[in-house]
């Protein structure tokens, strides 16, 4: 896709950038990994900012994204990995997708500087620390409408939380990381969850008794993901909030114009039919939706149910729920075995359309539909099971090709007291058994998720569908391999690998409970529990080194801060707060030479310049604060670099030495590094832009 200006990243310069931009009317793309930058990581409260005499950095950072998003420009959630130049401008290539451009601007901000000593890249993950990045871009968590990759989602994402409730990002962190990632795999989620060796993982008590019996214990603890083992068991969050709606609008949801409190379709014809506004959402309406997610499709102006034609009650029950719920006379249509029952409503397929999802792999709940009573949500399951469901000879079986459903069907089971199983079947492995139907192969083009739900789970889903599966009577005994205690599911850990991985690793703070959900089982959002009441040392005496300490106090016994200089340069401010605490201990002119341990650190060595010898302090973690590198690595050759990796700009324009390439905020040369700062160079460049595109 061709732009007049592509914007680079995603902190205070690329946002203010994109401002300007979209103001000036330019074609514009901004790519960015997350919004935020240095802000959403660091910036506690920020007092320095024009107009707002303290305000939390996370809340500027949604107001300069709020301001951004207004502007006519494209946002597109992925990572840089290079630039060309080319005879009209430039290429931009990102993970999947290439864009061009006339011009650029460079604002990608900048990394954690490492401190390049003896043992640092040894024990990365086993003590030394950059802000604690734990999972790598691929991972998926669990967000409030479906699994998102943690490398792309941004802060206007909700994460599930340990305690079942969806919670806000406070922040986003990346680094990157070179070392083991540690692939867990559990008994019923089968698909495995990676993380890095250090990351906290929430386990429980699970003492096992005579026959077979289980007692849990309300103990939990964290637990290194390196330190856990075949057996132990970890948590999954049951979602608890209930909260009921009774009725839904078309006009609130498709934004149609109502008269007589009928629903208007947007572009009327002579044949439209006119729908009462408000639709109840009951029981009825959760299983006609369920048959939808199961075997609905839509047309232009039209939504279609399939079932097999020797399927009269599905059949009956599907014609009755449109004729209750939209006072409208369904067809039916048989075309070999299939029986289709279809409605002509551009309304009705809208809101069909923007609930649920269009095509087979894109359709999934809304988000609210997962707090709605038990009574309605039994009807969607029943609906689904009804189109997409079997009984096989030991358990339920329901299937989709949609991995979102898939998960979000595991998470209202649960609900129930339903322990449900994942199983994953690729189309590549599909496509090598040979099939046909009628004559017709068989080529799957998506993979296919297989949800079974069997042993002590199969009376709790037997009462739900209305359907007793025959195994229950036949069995004298339950073998479980899972157990639900209050709002937790109690999963065992069946199998544990390691992996080599280069690249970035990403994690999330989530300030009301400190944890999120890694897919399969609840994961604390930073490494700090895993210092509670040991000896720590934080290195470098600026803001960002003093702030790690301010939250290190609060678990750590005791703090060393480093700091290479004869005096810290932190704040007077947080100076006091860390003073305050009595758990830290201040050592200047300190030259760190080594990080020692065995399987994790256990110690440190530094010079005292002053006294020009070297000592050795007893610690069990490393975090590293001394600054950041400009994150650059994607531009070769179109650029000139200081001896700090800084990228050499024009002080009026902010242009590189490359016709049409600019670049703004932390990545330039420059003795100030501030948020107002960031935000003026990203204007700066952004007008230089657009006079140097107009030129062309």
């Amino acid at each position: 896709m061709k732009y007049d200006l592509i914007i680079i990243g995603g902190g205070p310069a690329g946002m203010t950038a994109g401002i300007y931009a979209g103001r000036l009317g330019l074609k514009t793309l901004l790519i960015t990994k997350s919004f935020g930058g240095q802000i959403a990581k660091k910036a506690v409260a920020i007092e320095n900012y024009p107009g707002f005499e303290s305000i939390p950095g996370i809340e500027l950072v949604q107001k300069m994204e709020k301001h951004l998003r207004i502007q006519k420009i494209d946002i597109e959630t992925s990572e840089v990995r290079k630039i060309e130049k080319t005879k009209h401008g430039f290429l931009v290539f990102a993970k999947k997708k290439k864009f061009q451009a006339k011009a650029v601007i460079l604002a990608s901000g900048a990394d954690p500087r490492p401190l390049e000593v003896p043992g640092e890249k040894e024990f990365i993950g086993k003590g030394v620390s950059y802000c604690a990045v734990c999972l790598p871009s691929g991972e998926e968590i669990v967000t409030n409408s479906s699994l998102e990759k943690i490398g792309e989602i941004g802060i206007a994402h909700r994460v599930l939380t340990g305690n079942g409730t969806f919670q806000n990002i406070n922040q986003i962190m990346s680094n990157n990381y070179r070392g083991k990632l540690i692939k867990i795999k559990t008994k019923f989620f089968t698909e495995p969850v990676k993380l890095t060796a250090n990351h906290p993982v929430l386990i429980g008590e699970v003492k096992k008794l005579h026959r077979g019996g289980v007692q849990i214990a309300n103990k939990t603890m964290w637990k290194r993901a390196n330190e856990l083992m075949p057996g132990d068991v970890v948590l999954y969050p049951i979602i608890s909030k209930v909260k009921d709606v009774k009725k839904i609008r078309f006009s609130e949801i498709l934004g149609t114009d109502v008269e007589d409190e009928k629903a208007r379709n947007n572009q009327e014809t002579f044949s439209s039919h006119r729908l009462d506004d408000e639709i109840p959402l009951n029981g009825e309406f959760l299983r006609l939706a369920g048959y939808y997610l199961s075997e609905g499709s839509l047309g232009r102006q039209e939504i279609r149910f399939y079932f097999c034609k020797n399927e009269e009650e599905y059949l009956e029950d599907t014609k009755k729920l449109i004729k209750t719920l939209f006072n409208l006379e369904p067809r039916l249509k048989t075309v070999g075995n299939v029986t289709s029952v279809a409605v002509s409503s551009r309304l009705i397929r809208d809101l069909f359309h923007l609930l649920f999802g269009k095509n087979a792999p894109n359709k999934k709940i809304p988000h609210w539909m997962l707090y709605l009573p038990k009574h309605k949500q039994k009807e969607l399951i029943k609906g689904y099971y009804r189109g997409d469901g079997c009984v096989k000879y030991k358990c339920f079986e329901m299937v989709t090709v949609s991995r979102i459903l898939a998960y979000q069907l595991r998470d209202f089971l649960l609900r129930f007291g339903v322990i449900s199983g994942i199983d994953r079947r690729k189309k590549e492995k599909l496509n090598k058994i040979p099939g046909e139907v009628g004559g017709r192969k068989i080529r799957f083009n998506y993979d296919r998720y297989h949800i079974r739900i069997g042993g002590p789970s199969l009376k709790n889903m037997s009462e739900i569908l209305g359907v007793r599966h025959p195994k229950i009577n036949q069995r004298k005994w339950i073998c479980r391999h899972a157990w639900i205690k209050g709002k937790y599911l109690y999963l065992p850990v069946r199998e544990i690998e390691k992996e080599k991985y280069k690249g970035r690793v990403y994690n999330l703070i989530i300030n009301k409970n400190n944890t999120f959900v890694a897919k399969n089982f609840i994961v604390h959002n930073c490494d700090g529990p895993m210092f509670r009441n040991k000896v720590v040392a934080v290195i470098g005496g600026g803001n960002a080194g003093f702030e790690t300490a301010i939250f290190l106090a609060k678990i750590a016994k005791k703090i060393y801060i480093l700091e290479y200089g004869s005096e810290v340069k932190a704040f007077q401010a947080n100076q006091e707060i860390v003073k305050k605490t009595g758990k830290a201990e201040i050592i200047t002119n300190s030259d760190l030479k080594e990080i020692k341990g065995g399987g994790f650190v256990n110690s440190i060595i530094y010079k005292d310049r002053k006294a020009k010898k070297e000592k050795t302090l007893k610690v069990e973690g490393v975090f590293v604060e001394v600054g950041y590198q400009p994150a650059t690595s994607y531009i070769k050759g179109l650029v000139d670099f200081n001896k700090r990796d800084e990228i050499k700009v024009e002080f009026e324009t902010c242009q590189t030495r490359t016709p049409g390439l600019f670049a703004a905020g932390d990545l330039n040369v420059g003795v100030v590094k501030q948020i107002v700062t960031a935000a003026g160079e990203g204007a700066k460049a952004a007008i230089a832009a657009y006079n140097y595109i107009q030129k062309l």
